[in-house]
């Protein structure tokens, strides 16, 4: 017997039909053709290697191994709709919930404080983990349930997952306080000072597209330090002669508490969009849909 070849409308077929010991009886208490029950049954008797319902006196007899059967199934369909009354149910204030959110440190850094706000109010219970952005593994793990959201940027998303757009941001430049007098780097001074960046992989798509734009003209940025935090992105910038790209908004952030100036990056650069990503699989999860909307309103409200 091969129990991975039976499905759950198989077993609800199976149920009817012991309830009722009719095809066309128990098709139509389970709202399905007669075609279909009748076709639940054969399957069922090939994996179990028994009739289950014989034919007599113008109705079906449950033989004893159906009737063995019927407890055990009962109470995994009982179990499956537990399940699905306690997803349907969903309340985040008793819920022990936990979600794994992928994203850049910079997003993390405006979002995780205000999820933390809401939670200790809200949902006293639930429990949030925040993931390094890795676009090539993020796939496979939401893929796998061992992530729930993204927030990133995919160009071409896998069709398996949902996506909506939260905000849209700009790259520029970061340079220690009066590092040059001019607010406007040329080209060649741009490429040819020492960069920091964040080490893969959280630098992410948005330095991908600067070394892209730089390719173009024939020219390579020139990356000489990979820190771990953009809190040391900023103290490198703030105190050496170094060049950093980041977002506009964080680095905004880093103005208001480090001594550095904010610059436009002298070349042909997109602008940075920032998506939420999440399986088809979870979409209509009630836990699932309470987090994506958690998570779209502090986006918006930060964006």
């Amino acid at each position: 017997m091969n129990i991975k070849n039976i499905d759950f409308q198989q077993l609800t077929c199976f149920v009817a039909l012991i309830k009722h010991q009719n095809v066309s009886k128990a098709a139509n208490a389970l709202g399905l053709s007669q075609p279909t029950v009748s076709l639940a049954l054969k399957k069922l008797r090939e994996v179990f290697k028994d009739p289950l319902l014989i034919r007599s006196n113008g109705r079906m007899t449950p033989t004893s191994r159906a009737l063995s059967l019927e407890v055990e199934i009962q109470e995994i369909l009982n179990k499956v709709q537990a399940l699905n009354n306690s997803e349907a149910s969903f309340d985040p204030l008793t819920s022990e919930a936990k979600f794994s959110i992928m994203c850049p440190e910079f997003v993390e850094y405006f979002l995780a404080p205000r999820i933390a706000a809401r939670l200790e109010v809200e949902a006293p219970n639930i429990k949030i983990e925040f993931k390094t952005s890795n676009p090539s593994e993020a796939f496979d793990m939401l893929d796998k349930g061992s992530l729930d959201f993204r927030l990133g940027w995919w160009p071409k998303p896998n069709l398996m997952l949902r996506t909506k757009i939260l905000f849209r941001d700009e790259l520029v430049c970061l340079s220690k306080k009066d590092w040059s007098k001019s607010h406007k780097l040329s080209i060649s001074e741009f490429i040819s000072t020492r960069h920091v960046r964040l080490e893969a992989p959280r630098n992410g798509v948005s330095t991908m597209v600067i070394d892209q734009a730089a390719l173009k003209i024939g020219e390579k940025i020139n990356i000489a330090l990979e820190v771990q935090t953009i809190f040391s992105l900023a103290k490198v910038v703030s105190e050496t002669g170094y060049l950093a790209c980041t977002v506009k908004k964080i680095a905004q952030e880093i103005k208001s508490k480090f001594p550095v100036e904010i610059r436009p990056i002298p070349l042909n650069i997109p602008e940075v969009r920032i998506a939420l990503y999440w399986h088809e699989r979870t979409h209509r999860q009630a836990s699932h849909a309470w987090m994506k909307n958690l998570i779209e309103t502090e986006i918006q409200a930060i964006s």
